[in-house]
């Protein structure tokens, strides 16, 4: 098994910025690939109970989709046939033919990764066990009385001291427990792609990797915690059709920038400096 570099707790928002840059380089793409995904995660939502579930399982093979277009950004580029090219005059049905061709191409962009028969057997494996520690991370919080209407309670004064005491110790319980399956499922898609790692130990180096560059990832992966935050807020201050606009807007970006970002961290992490 490789060790990974270790690198200092700056780096966290280097990779921050990375993934902004490779943003700018092809926006076009990014911001379509981003509303795919988003359409399907709202989609899905409206499934009770089981449609999240259904998007844990499959993120990973999206991220499988989408992490090759980081690593070909940040080398040799994507090739100019990747974007369709807008249509120079004001034509509505020319525009909505090219938003069609846009939103087709990031499409199969995202759904690449289910065509490819010889990661996704190992990713798949990946997305059980990271579905089961999830939904295990909801049932421990749920049981501990975590999140809901048990945080605006006590914000509220409407709870007293010995409940605040126990929602605290509960919260501090589920977020460390989240914090480590993130720490061990963050690298696992980037190593089998790359690497052609298999899934177990794709999870150790993960998790070792994380670990050793603490302060690093807790920069990076933080940035993304506040961002997805205050997408939650908004979506709970703004009635519809504006809630879901501005879980668009923030998403639209966050997105592309996190997955650049992670790939930009595990070519610090995993590969040997040139």
């Amino acid at each position: 098994m490789i060790r990974a570099n270790q690198v200092p707790s700056k780096n966290g928002w280097g990779w921050v910025r990375r993934g902004i840059a490779l943003f700018r380089m092809q926006p076009t793409l990014w911001l379509a690939m981003a509303f795919v995904y988003l359409a399907m995660a709202i989609l899905l939502g409206q499934i009770p109970f089981i449609g999240w579930l259904v998007l844990v399982l499959f993120t990973p093979l999206f991220m499988l989709g989408a992490l090759p277009v980081a690593q070909a950004l940040a080398g040799a580029g994507l090739p100019a046939s990747a974007v369709p090219v807008p249509p120079a005059g004001r034509d509505v049905r020319a525009w909505a033919r090219y938003l069609q061709d846009l939103l087709t191409r990031a499409a199969r962009r995202l759904f690449q990764g289910f065509s490819n028969e010889d990661k996704m057997l190992p990713i798949m494996v990946i997305s059980t066990l990271l579905l089961g520690g999830v939904v295990v991370v909801k049932i421990l919080a749920q049981l501990l009385k975590v999140g809901g209407a048990a945080l605006p309670a006590m914000l509220s004064g409407s709870v007293g001291p010995s409940v605040w005491i126990t929602a605290l110790i509960g919260l501090v319980v589920v977020l460390s427990l989240e914090t480590l399956l993130l720490m061990a499922f963050l690298y696992t898609v980037p190593l089998i792609l790359f690497r052609r790692e298999h899934p177990l130990p794709s999870i150790e180096m993960s998790f070792s990797g994380a670990l050793s560059n603490l302060g690093a990832f807790m920069i990076f992966i933080g940035v993304f915690a506040v961002t997805g935050e205050i997408m939650r807020i908004l979506f709970l201050l703004f009635f519809f059709p504006f809630d879901y606009l501005a879980f668009f807007i923030v998403g639209l970006v966050a997105l592309p920038v996190f997955v650049a970002g992670l790939n930009a961290s595990y070519q610090d992490l995993f590969t040997r400096p040139k």
